[in-house]
């Protein structure tokens, strides 16, 4: 037997080898990853067992918090998955304590159904306010909760499944339970704080997205961020004025992985006093790694303006999509623009037109007609009022039971909340720091209890949302190592929100992932469902790069929007994933 052609053999065979390796790409490689490390669940729906979710014990371990993020506010799948980890974690796991984006005491009253069977799931869940829990899904969950408790009774010793919310945006029925505190048990407070409600409305009417604008207004659109990246913008809009005295101008911002990297908003032309249509322009150039385009128009100060004839070029080609844009206001029936606050009045005028028959008008509102309060005023009697009666609560538990006192503190602490959410120039971070300190009330309410938290993907996350602190970051400053968060991906199908011109819509499309997303990632990978811990996740490895390095992934509230992806680094946002390849819009209870 000849031997001597055997080293040239082994010499071929590793060289085909280390060829074949090469040929390996690190998206190849991260997608045998996703299917080697990921345990993939056969159902979404609760009720199917629990043997595809066995691997979830290791993964939340001895963990207090559980937070489920969701992709948007309308994702039907997402929803009933989230109800099938609630069940996981109920029966398997022990939790007790279920909690959601909603005005906290309105969600509270929930428990009185799940525990005691108490009034109609349908309204109760209606008055927590918001659509986008007014769902089948939610309602099929709420109803397992209850049937949870009625099977176990308090005689097996289990604890009874509650249902609460930690949200702060809506006072009436916080200030009404702490109102009625007050006047059985401490009503020497009552005429100092009694006009509180009143002006806590009126502080919420002169704001816009949590924020007061304090003598400016502003009118926001989105535009296609793939449409305008690395090329040259020339932004143009004809503008009237009327008494302005601050100024009034069209903007563009153009949002990056680093921040704002492009932006105008006309104020060195400084458009002011009384003008005639005049044509006002500026240009700039899109940064080729822009993931965010908002524009729109502005009006500072008193006075009115008007804007009429939009027209955007890109590398001088004019940009136009009248499905979705109406650069010329003439048809009502699209609006690409929201915002503005109570202290302007906005609309389509049919009194003012460049050309057509009408533009679109922003007018400072009569001094009479503007809520009169003083947002920092408002704020500090509030934040008294809880003080107040946080100072009597030894005395105010000789009166009555600690529980209920402590109800009635917190929801004093709600209002309070509410008023510097309104009064904040950075409403949104205020709004996320209550909600976890309501998170943490409701656990140091129930000791030793376990808790599952139900939110936006934006709000669970560890690492914030785009340049705002979340809840899940602020958590994580007191719970890090008790904590496990879930972000969920999905991608393709459609979803339920908020269409401008159409109202509450199924049919919105899930925008395609670009080809370096986090979703694009598990495409790849060809799973249907999967869940994936990804806390070990290194720069380094091509097996997890992508969940270590900055990705654009899909974010969506409760407006239908174009523009859906921004940056996160996932590690440092979740630390577990469930992908949902294809999903459709929640289903809205009758």
């Amino acid at each position: 037997m000849r031997t001597w052609f055997m080293p040239a053999i082994v010499a071929s065979l590793l060289a085909s080898q280390t060829l074949a390796q090469q040929e390996t790409s690190p998206r190849d490689i991260a997608a045998d990853h996703i299917r080697s490390a990921a345990f993939r669940p056969t159902s979404a729906i609760a009720g199917s067992g629990f043997a595809d979710l066995a691997g979830l014990q290791d993964i939340v371990g001895d963990a207090r918090i559980v937070s489920l993020g969701e992709p948007t506010h309308g994702t039907r799948e997402c929803f009933q998955m989230k109800h099938r980890l609630l069940e996981f974690l109920v029966e398997e796991m022990g939790f007790s304590i279920f909690s959601i984006e909603a005005s906290m005491p309105e969600a509270y009253a929930l428990s009185d159904y799940v525990i005691h069977g108490e009034g109609d799931p349908k309204k109760l869940i209606e008055g927590m306010y918001f659509w986008t829990w007014n769902t089948q899904e939610v309602l099929d969950m709420v109803e397992w909760m209850r049937g949870w408790n009625v099977k176990n009774p308090p005689e097996t010793g289990k604890p009874r499944l509650q249902f609460t919310g930690f949200d702060m945006q809506t006072p009436d029925v916080a200030w009404k339970i702490a109102g009625d505190f007050i006047a059985a048990r401490a009503p020497d407070l009552k005429p100092a704080h009694e006009p509180l409600l009143k002006d806590v409305q009126a502080l919420a009417a002169s704001a816009s997205l949590g924020q007061v604008t304090r003598g400016w207004t502003s009118m926001t659109g989105a535009f296609p961020a793939e449409a305008a990246r690395g090329k040259k913008l020339t932004f143009s809009v004809w503008i009237k004025t009327q008494g302005v005295d601050g100024w009034a101008g069209g903007w563009w911002r153009c949002d990056t992985p680093g921040g704002v990297n492009g932006f105008n908003n006309m104020e060195e032309q400084q458009i002011k006093g009384d003008t005639d249509w005049t044509k006002r322009a500026f240009t700039l150039d899109v940064p080729a790694d822009t993931n965010n385009i908002n524009f729109g128009f502005i009006l500072s100060g008193d006075g009115v303006a008007w804007f009429d004839d939009v027209e955007i070029l890109l590398d001088g080609v004019k940009y136009e999509d009248p499905a979705k844009f109406s650069f010329d206001f003439e048809n009502d029936a699209v609006k690409f623009l929201s915002g503005g606050s109570g202290e302007y009045a906005i609309k389509r005028s049919k009194d003012q037109a460049r050309s057509g028959k009408q533009s679109l008008e922003m007018r400072r509102r009569p001094e009479a007609e503007v809520p009169k309060v003083e947002p920092a005023d408002v704020r500090d009697r509030a934040r008294k009022l809880y003080e107040d009666l946080l100072a009597r609560r030894d005395k105010l538990v000789e009166l009555q039971d600690a529980r209920s006192v402590d109800w009635a503190i917190q929801n004093a602490r709600v209002l309070s909340q509410c008023a510097a959410m309104f009064a904040s120039d950075n409403g949104f971070n205020v709004r996320d720091a209550s909600m976890a300190d309501n998170v943490r009330w409701i656990l140091d309410q129930n000791p030793g209890e376990k808790i599952v938290l139900w939110a936006h993907n934006g709000h669970v996350s560890r690492g914030g949302m785009m340049a705002m602190r979340s809840m899940g970051q602020f958590l994580s400053e007191t719970h890090s190592k008790e904590m496990v968060v879930f972000g969920f991906a999905t991608g393709k199908g459609t979803y339920t929100a908020i269409k401008q011109g159409e109202g509450l819509t199924r049919d919105n499309v899930l925008v395609v992932p670009p080809d370096d997303s986090v979703e694009a990632v598990f495409q790849r990978a060809g799973l249907t469902t999967a869940i994936l811990d990804i806390r070990g996740a290194l720069a380094s490895s091509d097996a997890t790069a992508w969940a270590a390095t900055p990705r654009p992934m899909r974010s969506v509230g409760a407006l239908a929007q174009e523009q859906q992806f921004f940056p996160v680094v996932a590690r440092d946002c979740y630390d577990v994933l469930v992908w949902q390849g294809e999903t459709t819009g929640s289903r809205a209870n009758e």
